[in-house]
């Protein structure tokens, strides 16, 4: 019944319009087959490898080249000259910036100093820039008859960086594998020098952690900048350093008491060495094998080492002394006197009465008068008495004056809880990469 009624409207229907129909059906149905078909990898293949259809450009149409970068640092015999034309600046230019106003500016380079510039392919220059220091410069912008040159100042960003290492074999090496910079690494030894003898003290296990700054410049770092707290953990010992200004142009370091950790003596004389013989009063002498006390420590080191005062002071005493060879006697008080022995060469600043400083050199490693090899005898002397230079506490420099003791308590404070946290979020493994 369905059938013929079916049939009967198709009968009344207009014939294009059936044809239609017909169309769209087998159309319909063409889709529903394409689109349940799977196409084979070499199918999927072509389509994508089809060559596209490139646009034709217009002579409108301009493609921007990006300039090349590139940089000299300015050497001895350089002048502006040649060293933008080492870098491929065509000569016109050079002309060009060397007559623009202003150009006196870049009259005076320095050795050290360095020149960065933009520059197309062909060589024309587009910009130029000489940093005088990681802050300050001169620049030169390329405009149509000329270069408009002028003095810039960079903002400088501070960013704190943390830093926790524990030491597997030596405290240089092992903040190196963290990644620690190698000129903050210089600056812990520094700053902890009077404490710990980085030499002998570091043991396996001892750990250091740190906050530092990093310099940013137009979103680049340029430098490491200083260290604002180190907490250093040496055979069960704690050593705190707290960076504070004491004025405009002087910063030291001292502990949460306010003390300075830098003491009126180093705790060794000679950098690259090893304790060969201990202050001992019942020591067998090596070459007079008789029992003869040992009123000092030996550093055993490379012949040529520099020795160095440690402490501020006045020459005593220097010159050749039968079993002590060549002797260096420092008087830095009423107090503390230091003696030198088996000197290969005194240094220049070795005269009787001349002042010296904590840290100059004032000889060298040698093995003079009764010595079996090239070594360094060293005493230190307490109110005219032998002491143990390896026992002795050694009196602090200058503490935090009283007037600056609250704006340090505060900022002390401050630095420590930041150390804390970063160090409790590391425990709670939620602190990566150091």
């Amino acid at each position: 019944m369905l059938v013929e009624e079916f049939i009967t409207i198709l009968k009344n229907f207009p014939k294009k319009h059936i044809a239609t129909m017909i169309l769209g059906f087998m159309l319909l149905i063409s889709v529903s087959i394409l689109g349940s078909k799977d196409f084979s990898n070499e199918e999927k293949i072509s389509e994508l490898t089809k060559p596209l259809k490139l646009l034709t450009l217009t002579d409108n149409t301009q493609i921007k080249i990006p300039l090349l970068e590139k940089e000299k640092l300015i050497k001895r015999n350089d002048s502006l000259f040649t060293i933008l034309k080492e870098l491929g600046v065509l000569q016109e230019d050079i002309i060009k910036l060397v007559n623009s106003n202003n150009s006196n500016l870049l009259s005076k380079i320095e050795v050290g100093d360095k020149i960065k510039i933009l520059i197309s392919e062909k060589g024309e220059l587009n910009q130029l820039f000489y940093q005088d220091n990681i802050r300050e410069g001169i620049r030169a912008d390329k405009k149509e008859n000329g270069f408009i040159i002028k003095k810039y100042k960079s903002d400088i960003e501070k960013v704190k960086v943390f830093k926790h290492v524990v030491i597997e074999d030596s405290m240089y090496m092992s903040g190196l594998r963290e990644n620690v910079p190698d000129s903050v690494l210089m600056d812990l030894a520094y700053i902890n020098g009077w404490d710990i003898d980085f030499t002998h003290d570091i043991r396996p296990g001892d750990t250091y952690s740190i906050i530092y700054e990093e310099i940013i410049i137009d979103g680049e770092k340029v430098i490491d900048g200083d260290i604002l707290i180190s907490e250093f953990n040496n055979r069960g010992k704690q050593f705190i350093a707290v960076r504070f200004d004491l004025d405009a142009n002087t910063s030291e370091y001292f502990n949460p008491n306010g003390e300075n950790v830098k003491k009126a003596f180093l705790r060794s004389p000679v950098k690259l060495s090893y304790i060969s013989s201990k202050y001992n009063l019942k020591r067998r002498h090596p070459v007079l094998h008789t029992i003869r006390a040992h009123k000092g420590v030996d550093y055993a080191a490379n012949k040529g080492s520099p020795v160095r005062a440690t402490g501020d002071g006045t020459i005593l005493f220097a010159q050749y002394n039968g079993g002590c060879g060549n002797e260096i006697k420092i008087k830095h008080s009423e107090d503390y006197v230091t003696r030198y022995c088996h000197l290969d060469r005194f240094g220049t600043r070795a005269k009787v009465g001349r002042k010296v400083k904590q840290g100059q050199t004032i000889g060298y490693v040698g093995s003079t008068g009764l010595a079996t090899g090239p070594h360094l005898h060293y005493e230190f002397h307490v109110n005219g008495k032998h002491t143990d230079p390896l026992k002795v506490k050694f009196p602090n420099a200058s503490p935090v004056e009283e007037k600056q003791a609250i704006a340090y308590e505060r900022k002390s404070q401050n630095l420590l809880n930041e150390l804390n946290n970063y160090k409790y979020l590391i425990d709670r493994g939620e602190v990566y990469g150091g």
